[in-house]
């Protein structure tokens, strides 16, 4: 009893040492939970390591001057106890870009916190600053770690990463060893500049080297060159290289940054990953550009359904807009209503799809009736009653959205992205070369679509919502494009492509297969056959 006591005193002890003043009350539930769960107290590593988990869980309760109480204890107990188990573990779940969590990062944690700031439609001038910004200290970030963890200590202190105001302030240098990382920006025609939160400097591009990407206005890049006059003489121009998923994630402590239910980020889950192991065949099918309207779609529909339904059922069908081939009027609405009523009853001949699979449907930014601008709600009821009555498993989701399968996360986009990429860029790769600049692009921004504002209208508060920091697994962007898919820094992008041209073409993945095998290009008639 004596020893029992002591170890309280000593957890109570720990605890207030790093911030979180707990009554003696929870302090003995805390031990006697640990020990009925043959948790070793008396191991000092063991203790250390529980007393590490407990303040981590408490943080993502943002308990910073507030009394804890038997609720946030509870909390505690269920995500160290249990690995992570949480009573808000989904499977499935779909999560809509306004439903996202809004994150801030504490410099003094050095952590990301939720927001309390609630993000608005209208939003002031101010957000649009602070947007630019938020992307600039999010690519900041993980090129310091990677620039830290890839190279040598000797070459780590040769190379520096600086800022625009180490130039203004100099005449003249030679940037052998110095990266300036900022923003593209257009002064004039022909004339760019490069921007952070410290300056401005121009750019004379007349010799510079691009490495593979896509550089467009406003996004960020690396610069080497040469430093005279005022300006600055690219040699070089990078993309800002992309972070893993586990260098990412120790900035998010336990807190859910990817949304859904669970106050934990389930990618972490024990249980989720053993029935996603448990699994291997199951799979997802990706359409875009699914016009209801083109003469073909539904005969080609019927076809594929049919297969799947006899021989593997999928976890989800993902439609991706835009629905109609064209959306013009206000007759477009009831257009497209009743071609969702036709869709819907041609769904419900196939009762093992009805009853296993679950139906995604993610609006183009051409349809109707929110304006050309992401992220966009998901289609009107007026369009998705009916179905959303007679199929309880449709799902109609907002673009961007996200997806959560056990473990495995994706992002889902439906935007023309690489004619915006094409037309903007300073540097336009090989044909050849197009799918590996996207994904380098995409995924070294960290942004779904890094384009100006005039390229593709985003609203300010909720820019966010189109952020991939930590990476996903998968990456889904509907584009009006030929189909491709890559992989970089463990996380996959591809495009399905357009669903109503040629062969109805769509694409499968599977979410328990390595990264390598884990996407299969398909098309309706080759569905005739047995998937693999």
């Amino acid at each position: 009893m004596a020893n029992l006591d002591k170890l309280k005193k000593k957890l109570q002890g720990a605890l207030k040492l790093s911030g979180f003043s707990i009554r003696r009350e929870f302090c003995s539930r805390l031990v006697d939970s640990f020990l009925s769960a043959n948790v070793d107290l008396t191991a000092h590593s063991v203790f250390e390591e529980t007393v590490k988990s407990l303040c981590s869980t408490l943080e993502v309760q943002c308990l910073s001057g507030q009394s804890i109480e038997k609720e946030h204890i509870d909390r505690v107990l269920e995500v160290c106890l249990h690995s992570g188990y949480d009573h808000n573990e989904t499977v499935f779940s779909v999560i809509n870009a306004f439903d996202f969590p809004k994150l801030f990062y504490n410099p003094e944690r050095k952590l990301y916190l939720p927001s309390h700031k609630r993000p608005t439609l209208l939003a002031d001038a101010d957000s649009k600053t602070c947007m630019f910004l938020d992307r600039y200290t999010k690519v900041l970030h993980r090129t310091k770690r990677t620039i830290a963890q890839t190279l040598m200590n000797e070459e780590r202190h040769r190379l520096k990463l600086q800022t625009v105001d180490y130039l203004l302030t100099i005449s003249e240098v030679t940037m052998e060893r110095t990266l300036i990382l900022g923003s593209l920006l257009q002064t004039a025609e022909g004339k760019f500049a490069l921007e952070d939160p410290t300056g401005l400097v121009n750019l004379d591009l007349t010799h510079a080297e691009y490495r593979p990407g896509f550089y467009l206005e406003n996004s960020l890049v690396l610069v080497t060159g040469y430093y005279e006059d005022k300006v600055l003489h690219v040699s070089t121009m990078i993309m800002p290289t992309g972070e893993d998923y586990v260098n990412s994630r120790p900035a998010f402590g336990n807190l859910n940054y990817f949304g859904g239910k669970s106050a934990t980020p389930l990618r972490d889950s024990k249980r989720l990953k053993q029935h996603l192991v448990g699994n291997p065949d199951e799979m997802f099918v990706f359409l875009s550009d699914v016009w209801l309207d083109h003469p073909q779609t539904f005969h080609q529909l019927e076809k594929l359904f049919g297969q799947m339904e006899q021989f593997c059922p999928p976890i989800a069908f993902v439609f991706l807009g835009d629905f109609m081939s064209e959306s013009h009027g206000s007759e477009t609405l009831n257009e497209l209503r009743k071609l969702f009523k036709r869709l819907t009853e041609l769904i419900l001949r196939y009762s093992s799809l009805v009853t296993t699979s679950q139906f995604v449907f993610v609006p183009g930014l051409g349809d109707p009736c929110t304006p050309h601008i992401a992220p966009r709600l998901a289609l009107p009821n007026f369009v998705t009653d009916e179905m959303g009555q007679a199929l309880p498993n449709a799902i109609f989701a907002s673009n961007p959205c996200r997806i959560q399968y056990c473990t495995k996360e994706i992002v889902v986009f439906r935007a023309d992205v690489l004619a915006k990429f094409l037309q903007g860029t300073l540097y336009k790769p090989a044909k050849q070369e197009i799918s590996k600049a996207v994904t380098r692009t995409i995924i070294g921004q960290g942004h779904l679509c890094p384009v100006s504002l005039n390229a593709l209208n985003v609203h300010w508060d909720f820019d966010y919502c189109m952020s991939l920091y930590p990476l996903p697994d998968l990456v889904v962007i509907g584009d009006k494009s030929e189909a491709y898919k890559d992989h970089y820094k463990n996380c996959i992008v591809m495009n399905p492509g357009q669903f109503c041209t040629g062969e109805f073409g769509f694409k499968m993945y599977y979410p328990a297969k390595d990264i390598e095998s884990a996407v299969e290009d398909c098309a309706i008639d080759e569905a005739e056959t047995e998937p693999s």
